[in-house]
């Protein structure tokens, strides 16, 4: 979306007014746990170090000016490290639909730095009982047969 506002040449005000009509809350903007006054260090050095390289960044520079906008709404309305990575990799040229591998990549390499610990500590995987386990499935419908 940061593309978008950006080829575009859309001001912060205008791409929050079309988010928020079109799209809802901005991926890449709002944390959890983090906010202004909890930081996200890999967000933090993230940006110094791409700044560092002097390479144009527009999608980056646009993504902190909302950033700017939104977390004087509220204070975890940040900039989140995939909203950060997002924009750097459109940035670097990566085609848009290329950048959900990178999202997976990194959450894989996390969940084997898990696997290793526990191998490691000699403890099991996680594994919660069935009946700690909510899932809601729909109901059933009619389907109906193929012509």
């Amino acid at each position: 979306y940061f593309k978008h506002a950006v080829d575009n040449k859309m001001s912060v005000d205008d791409f929050l007014t079309y988010m928020k009509k079109n799209v809802g809350p901005v991926p890449g903007i709002g944390h959890r746990v983090k906010s202004l006054r909890n930081p996200d260090k890999r967000v933090k050095e993230l940006v110094g170090y791409v700044k560092s390289l002097n390479i144009k960044t527009p999608c980056l520079d646009f993504a902190l000016a909302v950033e700017q906008v939104t977390a004087a709404k509220k204070d975890n309305l940040i900039l989140n490290v995939d909203g950060t990575m997002a924009a750097v990799l459109v940035d670097l040229g990566f085609p848009i639909d290329s950048l959900n591998g990178f999202f997976i990549l990194s959450r894989t390499i996390g969940l084997i730095g898990h696997w290793v610990d526990q191998k490691r500590q000699e403890s099991r995987l996680i594994r919660l009982f069935d009946y700690l386990v909510n899932y809601a499935a729909p109901k059933r419908r009619e389907v109906p047969p193929l012509k």
